[in-house]
């Protein structure tokens, strides 16, 4: 959708339904959140807020899958937030020794060079702030659900027109090899990696497998235009056979761009981890969030860290805001947090308005200007 002001328009024929099934928020301020959620056309979603010490408040709205409400504790597959969650797993290892500034190449089975630039070294930083010329093309679009080969797609229209390290292009393609790198760099499959790096350290409960889910997980549904069943049918990927846990360069390009499956409340520690030193350090924190290169033209707000979204936006704050957006399927996802307040917000949904300006979708403007405005 390229013209966001007549999708607002639609979304006025878009019933409004939903309501607060559980929250520990004061009246006053779930009536606000279930009042921008209803705008926004949520079918369901878990928020919480946080801060150093711990979560601060849950909600619980709406559906998970139809007929089935959410809860504070209902699963969601998190999308793009996956990526500064792999972010966090990558600069443990490089505190342990990882060089995220080495040719990729040392670690692939197969190498992955730029064709108009062949002696340029393609890097994991490159990756990390999608500055490596790779796209996503037709051939990945159409063969990540099929599980095509990897060194195929890379084969294909993978690659940008522009040079490595001179231009921003977001790609998911780019984010997805960086598990990749970490399986062949470790010697150990990517999901195993995360469990032991990060998730097992911070007790949280998050896998890239629906099969591997504990819990129950939501579905996603498209706001507009409207379908009749899941865009992402939960029971349906958690029925399809587990692949072997061991390193899979041809096919596990799908998971750390997208695939995280997690709680809200969880992904609120995976954000503590992010803003506050202790997991990781404050010097590999501020890394993270050092800006390599701004959005451009795509969002005058936005710019971008290490798999770390930069939101500058006065009208929410004087203050920057880390962290990162998701969406797919009809869900809209958000995972920001300010570290000198020491406050956060995670919301997970089923589906929502995916309207946005420029790319911060607007249902994550008006809950961060509600939760944590000036």
């Amino acid at each position: 959708m390229k013209n966001w002001s007549v999708y607002r328009l639609l979304l006025d024929f878009v019933p409004t339904n939903g309501q607060v099934n559980e929250t520990t928020f004061p009246q006053p301020l779930a009536r606000q959140i279930q009042h921008i959620l209803r705008r926004h056309r949520c079918v369901g979603a878990s928020l919480c807020t946080f801060d150093a010490g711990g979560v601060t408040g849950t909600l619980a709205f709406g559906q998970a899958r139809k007929g089935v409400p959410a809860e504070t504790d209902t699963v969601y597959r998190a999308a793009s937030i996956s990526k500064f969650v792999t972010a966090l797993g990558i600069m443990r290892l490089r505190e342990q020794g990882l060089d995220i500034d080495q040719d990729v190449n040392l670690f692939l089975p197969f190498p992955l060079r730029h064709p108009k630039a062949p002696d340029m070294p393609l890097s994991l930083r490159m990756l990390m702030t999608h500055t490596a010329g790779i796209h996503d093309g037709d051939v990945y679009n159409r063969g990540i659900a099929q599980g095509v080969p990897l060194s195929h797609i890379l084969g294909g229209d993978s690659f940008t027109d522009h040079l490595p390290g001179t231009l921003w292009e977001y790609s998911n393609l780019g984010a997805g090899i960086t598990g990749v790198v970490i399986e062949d760099a470790t010697g150990t499959d990517f999901e195993v990696v995360m469990q032991r790096t990060v998730f097992d350290r911070l007790g949280v409960t998050a896998t890239y497998y629906p099969q591997k889910v504990k819990g129950f997980l939501a579905d996603a549904y498209r706001i507009l235009p409207p379908h009749k069943g899941p865009n992402f049918d939960a029971g349906k990927r958690q029925q399809k056979p587990l692949p072997d846990s061991q390193p899979n360069p041809e096919t596990h390009y799908n998971l750390a761009h997208g695939n995280l499956c997690v709680s809200v409340t969880h992904l609120a520690r995976l954000g503590i981890a992010g803003m506050t030193p202790g997991f990781l350090t404050e010097e590999s924190l501020q890394e993270m969030r050092k800006i390599a290169v701004p959005f451009g033209q795509r969002a005058h707000n936005l710019s971008q860290g290490l798999f770390t979204f930069v939101l500058n936006e006065p009208k929410i704050s004087p203050h920057l805001f880390y962290g990162h957006q998701g969406m797919a399927y009809g869900a809209v996802h958000g995972l920001f947090f300010d570290p000198i307040l020491q406050k956060g917000v995670a919301v997970l949904t089923s589906g929502a308005s995916e309207a946005r300006r420029g790319v911060l979708a607007d249902i994550n403007f008006d809950l961060l200007s509600l939760l944590l405005g000036a």
